[in-house]
């Protein structure tokens, strides 16, 4: 029986104990022991995942992946945990399939956020978001089908890449290169929306698709340091097989304002293509089956030849197709018809020809003219040569029934017959810049002598082409050689 004594010590002892519990016990501990509990249960249970061995689940992991991204996925590296920034999963080494594609994108890492709640095991995983982060990619360029495809009509993908690099081979094998790739894409209940930055030959590209559920959807494309722009809007109905809308482009200084339907080949009405120096209304068809091949039709309205030629191609602009040549992936033609248009000469009506684009070459065909004092002209052209090699092959068929009025034109008053006629064949070499005649047949018997031909070539050569093969348009360029081999 213990100690009536002993008792009342204990009791008092207690009392004090308690009474200096109660006494430290405030408000302030009972919120800072709450939370720190409560943070201690979070890390606890989101450090559960750094328990997992993903490296003996990557069967799991993939099919995951094609569940929640739509994408087929071959995983060839280590994958792990990381609890910050947010919690992810790092996957190294990984193929990615879009559609089925025969050549996957290879990348050395990518980061997939997962849900914070449900991540005990691989099994119950819930991914959110794929980042693709500071990576090289390369891609095929044909499967832009397929990943066009993935990424406008598949509503459950989440992917986004940051400060990336994507380049593709062309058919040369140079590397086409897109540099601090900025990629991302929005979903709520009424649209989707693919949003693309980059940089391509140190100039900033963006590009941006919207999706509006059940209504028209826009693409957008800019190089704003060039002036170039597109914005296409396509109506509602519209699928990648069968797609109806409008567009317009602004591209240097000119805008293509387009109508349009595409179902097995892209068909173009009522569209209009206009700058300063030429008004035209377009109508044909494009197709991309097989390769891309069109077959426009342009009436123009309006033009000023000399102008557009001399700012579009003069040898002081970059894109000067005349000397840096034309690509092999322009094949086509246009149908041109002009009805009337002002020159050094005169007014020249009703202008015909097709403009063929073909491999690398450009060719006019079957061009013809009417010209001032009942004169005609009939003409073949063709732009050819390689990277160190350009030159400009031509026919010409002139014929007058008042020569002795055209030709006062030039400053040639002693030209006494009414009929005549030339027929010329020769080359322009553009590098050169120097006249080659083949062949020069006048009033269709008198063929021109060597010496002759070597005089019209030295002159042409000295007062038309000294600055360029667009001297040809300088009225008083083409005086000045008219008046010295008149002489």
């Amino acid at each position: 029986m213990e100690n009536p004594a002993i008792k009342i010590i204990t009791s008092l002892l207690s009392k004090r104990k308690f009474n200096n519990f109660k006494r430290n016990l405030n408000e302030k501990t009972i919120i800072a022991s709450i939370i720190t509990t409560f943070l201690l249960i979070i890390i606890f249970y989101c450090s559960k995942p750094y328990f997992i061995n993903y490296n003996s689940e990557k069967n799991i992991l993939e099919k995951k992946i094609k569940n929640s991204f739509k994408i087929n996925t071959k995983i060839n590296g280590d994958i792990s945990y990381k609890l910050f920034p947010s919690p992810r999963i790092e996957i190294q080494k990984i193929n990615i399939n879009f559609n089925k594609s025969k050549k996957g994108i290879f990348l050395e890492k990518v980061y997939i956020k997962v849900s914070p709640f449900g991540i005990t095991n691989s099994k119950d995983l819930k991914l959110k978001k794929m980042l693709i982060l500071k990576q090289t990619m390369e891609i095929q360029p044909d499967e832009f089908k397929n990943y066009f495809r993935y990424f406008t009509l598949n509503k459950d993908n989440n992917i986004f890449s940051k400060n990336s690099k994507i380049f593709f081979l062309d058919e040369q094998k140079n590397k086409v290169l897109f540099e601090k790739v900025y990629f991302n894409e929005k979903f709520d209940k009424t649209e989707h929306e693919i949003e693309f930055k980059g940089i391509f030959s140190n100039k900033k590209i963006k590009f941006n698709f919207v999706d509006k559920i059940n209504s028209e959807k826009n693409l957008k494309f800019k190089i704003p340091s060039l002036g170039v722009s597109l914005n296409v809007i396509f109506d509602s109905p519209s699928t990648l097989k069968n797609t109806t809308g409008k567009s317009q482009m602004k591209l240097f200084d000119s805008i293509l304002t387009v109508n349009f339907k595409a179902k097995e080949k892209f068909e173009i009405y009522e569209s209009f293509f206009r700058n300063k120096f030429f008004n035209s209304k377009v109508d044909g068809f494009l197709t991309f089956k097989e390769n891309f091949f069109f077959d426009l039709n342009l009436n123009v309205n309006q033009i000023n030849l000399r102008k557009l030629l001399l700012y579009y191609f003069s040898p002081g602009k970059s894109y000067n197709f005349l000397s840096s040549g034309i690509s092999k992936k322009i094949n086509g033609k246009f149908n041109i018809y002009i009805k009337n248009t002002n020159s050094f000469i005169g007014r020249i009506k009703n202008i015909k020809m097709f403009l063929v684009f073909e491999n690398g070459d450009m060719k006019i065909e079957n061009g013809s003219a009417i010209l001032p004092h009942d004169s005609k002209v009939n003409f073949n052209i063709l732009h050819s040569g390689s990277k160190k090699e350009k030159f400009l092959d031509f026919s010409l068929n002139f014929y007058s029934n008042n020569g002795d009025k055209f030709f006062r034109k030039f400053n040639i008053y002693d030209f006494e017959e009414k009929k005549t006629s030339l027929a010329l064949d020769g080359r322009i070499d553009l590098f050169k810049n120097q006249l080659r005649i083949k062949n020069a047949v006048v009033d269709g018997r008198e063929k021109l002598s060597k010496g002759d031909i070597l005089n019209l070539e030295k002159n042409f050569n000295e007062f038309v082409l000294d600055d360029g093969v667009l001297g040809i348009l300088d009225f008083f360029k083409i005086k000045k050689f008219s008046k010295e081999i008149s002489k």
